[in-house]
């Protein structure tokens, strides 16, 4: 009987560059995975939420061109908020689901319909918000994604998985006559900081040198793939943070718009239910603002408008706020006080910022005086509405007192 063939025992080296390659080409997979699809999910998430405010800054934007039907003016108003990146088209349609105005990137080639069967899986739906005047809904906004930005991300971070793991089979044929902890240790790190990148958004964390040439290369590219994801997530903080900031304020003032007010005034009620305590809210309106337009143009009331804004603004505590509410109204919440002297001074500061003159932009100067309505929670009501209301009847009262005083200034000066 022939003796069996000698079989040949895998050496130590063997042992040893098997496992580290089969370890590093998973730890390098895992790493990879677990950060695009970390990176995925953030950025969908930020872009998700660029979309929700992009829809709702279209519907402030086109509502006074909705109101009129006027669909040039609607179709600009979409295309000068909303032709940007991340965004592949816009819709506004009326309360029956006609299409008022539609905008749409375009598209073309075979990039094109990647980006488009992208789009239909990454957005299935859109970002909407309706265009409500008086309460009643007149037309919705629809925000669909574009997810070039994404699929740019996903090739970025797909080349450099490729090149980390060419790297990494090049490297474990030069590491297999070292310990095994001095491979797995700096690996395990990576995957610690993908970790921490995915579950705490922990963007600032990098990776160390290990002392290794390729794993020190591949730790680079690793943090180079952190550095751009952080800041493209940075990028898209500030621009969720621009965006939520044109959707609340003014964007002729800065106050805080009609939105803003509802909302604080709703808290400052809250808070003072909760508390026991008393604020205040004044209701302004700029006296003659109609001649002011008619008589020097719209320039110039734009002037007048700015002008008090900045003026009331510079009157009240920072703990105040001041708001816009449309056209010459404007509103001032106080924060709580003690007594109502503070009230009356607050009141005597805005009218004595309002006696200075303003410059128009024809050169010549003008003054814009204020009728002012106070309405004290809860004695003046007991909810938002009531004080609203209050404080407006409070303002028209003062307008009539002042135009009175003027018409007798008149006469006896006659």
């Amino acid at each position: 009987m022939a003796p069996n063939p000698v079989t040949r025992l895998p050496t130590l080296r063997d042992l040893l560059a098997r496992a580290h390659l089969r370890l590093i080409l998973f730890t390098v997979v895992l790493a990879s995975a677990s950060l695009m699809l970390s990176g995925v999910l953030v950025i969908r998430a930020y872009a998700q939420r660029n979309l929700e405010l992009m829809a709702h800054t279209v519907a402030y934007t086109v509502e006074p061109a909705v109101v009129f039907q006027d669909q040039h003016a609607i179709l600009e108003g979409m295309t000068s908020v909303g032709a940007a990146k991340g965004i592949d088209r816009l819709e506004v349609t009326d309360p029956a689901g006609k299409v008022l105005a539609q905008w749409v990137r375009p598209h073309a080639d075979l990039r094109g319909w990647v980006v488009t069967t992208a789009n239909a899986w990454i957005w299935p739906e859109p970002a909407r918000a309706d265009v409500t005047q008086g309460g009643s809904v007149i037309a919705r906004v629809s925000v669909y994604g574009n997810s070039g930005g994404i699929l740019r991300y996903m090739l970025a971070a797909t080349v450099i998985a490729l090149t980390c793991v060419g790297l990494t089979v090049l490297a474990t044929r030069i590491l297999a006559r070292r310990l095994q902890n001095e491979v797995i240790a700096p690996l395990d790190h990576v995957a610690e900081v993908a970790h921490a990148v995915r579950q705490e958004r922990a963007f600032e964390k990098r990776v160390p040198a290990s002392g290794i040439a390729e794993i020190d290369r591949f730790g680079q590219d690793f943090n180079a793939l952190l550095a751009e994801l952080q800041g493209w997530h940075a990028g898209l903080t500030s621009e969720n943070a621009e965006l939520q900031r044109r959707a609340t304020h003014d964007c002729l003032t800065g106050l805080g718009n009609r939105a803003l007010f509802d909302q604080k005034l709703a808290e400052a009620v809250a808070d003072c239910q909760r508390s026991g305590t008393s604020f205040a809210l004044l209701y302004l309106d700029v006296d003659r603002f109609k001649q002011v337009n008619d008589e020097y143009g719209h320039t110039s009331g734009d002037a007048a408008l700015i002008a008090v804004g900045e003026r009331v603004r510079a009157a009240i505590r920072h703990i105040d706020a001041a708001f816009r509410l449309g056209g010459d109204e404007f509103a001032v919440v106080l924060a709580p006080f003690f007594n109502r002297s503070h009230i009356d001074g607050v009141i005597t500061r805005i009218r004595a910022a309002m006696e200075s003159p303003f410059r128009m932009p024809s050169g010549q100067e003008a003054v814009a005086s204020l009728s002012i309505g106070v309405a004290v929670f809860p004695e003046d009501g007991a909810n938002a509405k009531e004080l609203l209301s209050r404080a407006d009847q409070a303002m028209y009262r003062d307008k009539q007192k002042r135009q009175e005083s003027d018409e007798n200034g008149a006469e006896h000066n006659a």
